[in-house]
């Protein structure tokens, strides 16, 4: 990869830098005869100032909420209310929503269509509001008019559509925290003094761009990183290579040194899951069996035909994210589905699958639908994974496995393999394939919590070929930087299951380690052409010496070198795991 000549990275942000000072220069030296216009203007300094705030809030502390700066917005309307009656009436508005969104629950409405009989709600509430207000003596009840309809609704929908997905906990905290940031705006925007002297002041607005451009690019770690990595801070690796800092990949570094480096813009827009099964098909590379794309609605004939033929499958959206929107059939009796969802008929499948192409689980984006054989556990694993279809999460990087995680599904996450509803995830050595770290809600395990079964110092089969494959489908995808997630299916094997273009970060909480020093290690490795098996044993020599010292490009890597199975047809009999 050539670098970039500073001039070319810094140039353009320079000249529209120099360009702003030389504006506000000139505001600030005619301010007398521009006063009354800025005043006019005043309502979007107040925007500025509470974004900014929120800003710090979300970047450099780590709030999660809901949208980006719909807090502003939400909190501009309050300005005639006052934030008591504001933040009253915003709870009625939510308190709605949630009726109504209960009423609409069992009709399965396509996402476009729901969303608008919210907004029809919120609308109707806001004006029902206002005329009660001025029936009974309240006037300040009619501002509620002033609140953002549309904003308004897609806070609500989105909260509720997160509670149908992972229950209450998670989305009620995140909608807390939304409305602490309202509340924060309004204070914000409630300042006269601060927002005079900014208005008066035009020479402040370069500065605070400058602000900005600090803080979007020099912090590293948020404060909310901090605690969620904090345990790791005592353990050896981390003391070792100088603290959570300069070891733990946070989101932030993670998005500007790796996915914006090495991953290409195109590949990001256009990589979904349909996109990556067939770069990974062209490749050769062991995928689940495919029994239909669709694409269109035109093609819901095909997919009955495929539903009512097929005992088991899997549907998913090409573009899900985090198992959105996947309905796993695991058989039929009779004309009902046994599914993960409870039992279904035809055409509840035929709706979902038409949900997906209407872009429910896209953010309302147009979506295809993938029909995929169902994965079986491969019985080596059935000692420990005891609900549902475990898989390997293996982070890859310029085509080497730096860092791995099973994730093993639990009664409390209904069977998916999802850390954020209840999965284990089981760290597992680059090196060995042996279980080394367990974690479980974020604490520390060393048995599976709902069968007993002892889980560290248990060996994954086939972890060469499993570490192979998910590099393979690194390189083929066309990104530099992803997460590669494998199963084990008991007929075929390891397979690849989807290829993650901004994979997430709990893999070092499983793993009681860092990814820098991991990333710092392959970045000083020399770029040559070498075959996946050379780079995976290369990788996991490297892990065997603790990613202090990369091993020679020049060098042979120490180990046996198999032949590449994973191009070819159904593997050999397959070894069983141990403990």
């Amino acid at each position: 990869m050539r670098p970039i000549s500073p001039w070319r990275k810094h140039g353009p942000f320079a000249v529209f830098l120099g360009a702003l000072f030389l504006l506000s220069y000139y505001l600030h030296q005619n301010l007398s005869l521009l006063l009354p216009a800025l005043y006019s203007a005043r309502v979007l300094i107040q925007l500025a100032l509470a974004a900014s705030v929120i800003a710090i809030l979300r970047n450099v502390v780590g709030i999660r909420a809901f949208g980006t700066f719909s807090p502003v917005i939400i909190a501009l309307s309050m300005i005639y209310t006052g934030l008591p009656m504001g933040l009253l009436l915003f709870t009625g508005v939510m308190l709605v929503m949630i009726l109504t969104r209960a009423a609409l629950h069992g009709q399965r409405i396509q996402q476009s269509h729901r969303a608008a009989i919210m907004v029809l709600m919120v609308a109707l509430v806001a004006t029902l509001v206002a005329t009660l207000g001025s029936r009974f003596g309240q006037p300040e009840a009619s501002f509620v008019l002033l609140f953002p309809v549309v904003i308004t609704s897609w806070v609500a929908d989105r909260y509720l559509e997160q509670v149908d997905k992972v229950g209450w906990g998670s989305p009620t905290k995140a909608l807390l925290w939304t409305i602490l940031l309202v509340a924060t705006a309004y204070l914000v925007i409630a300042q006269d003094p601060l927002v005079d002297y900014f208005t008066q002041e035009p020479l402040m607005w370069p500065l605070l761009v400058l602000l900005h451009w600090f803080l979007g690019t020099r912090v590293r770690m948020r404060v909310s990183e901090k605690l969620r990595f904090g345990p790791l801070k005592r353990l050896e690796e981390v003391v070792l290579n100088g603290g959570l800092s300069k070891t733990i990949l946070t989101l932030n570094r993670r998005n500007r040194q790796y996915v914006d480096r090495y991953n290409p813009p195109e590949v990001m827009g256009s990589l979904n899951k349909s996109r990556a099964k067939a770069l990974m098909l062209l490749e050769g590379i062991p995928v689940p069996d495919n029994y239909l794309l669709v694409s269109r609605k035109e093609e819901m004939s095909e997919a009955s035909e495929v539903f009512l033929k097929a005992r088991s499958f899997a549907l998913k959206p090409a573009d899900g994210y985090g198992g959105e929107g996947i309905v796993i059939v695991h058989q039929r009796e009779g004309d009902r589905y046994v599914t993960g969802r409870g039992p279904l008929r035809l055409e509840d499948l035929l709706q979902h699958l038409a949900a997906i192409l209407e872009g429910d689980y896209n953010a309302g984006n147009p979506d295809e639908a993938l029909v995929e054989a169902l994965v079986e556990t491969h019985p080596a694993l059935r000692a420990i994974a005891v609900e549902g279809v475990p898989d390997i999460r293996v982070l890859c990087f310029r085509g080497y496995p730096i860092m791995a995680m099973l994730r093993l599904p639990t009664r409390q996450s209904d069977g998916k393999a999802n850390l954020h509803l209840g999965a284990v995830g089981v760290g597992v050595g680059i090196g060995t394939g042996v279980i080394t770290f367990a974690t479980w809600k974020g604490e520390l395990v060393e048995r599976h919590p709902d069968t007993g079964t002892r889980l560290l110092g248990f060996h994954l089969p086939f972890w060469e070929e499993i570490l192979e494959i998910a590099c393979e489908a690194q390189r083929a995808s066309g990104l530099g930087f992803a997460g590669v997630d494998v199963v084990l299916d008991a007929r075929r094997g390891p397979l690849v299951l989807e290829v993650n273009r901004r994979p997430g970060l709990d893999i070092q909480k499983a793993n009681g380690c860092g990814l820098v020093p991991r990333l710092e290690a392959i970045e000083a490795l020399q770029v040559i052409e070498e075959p996946s098996q050379v780079r995976v044993l290369r990788a996991m020599e490297m892990d065997r010496r603790r990613w202090r010292a990369p091993a020679s490009p020049t060098a042979p890597p120490e180990g046996p070198m198999a032949p590449p199975s994973h191009l070819h047809a159904p593997p050999p009999s397959h070894p069983t795991g141990g403990h």
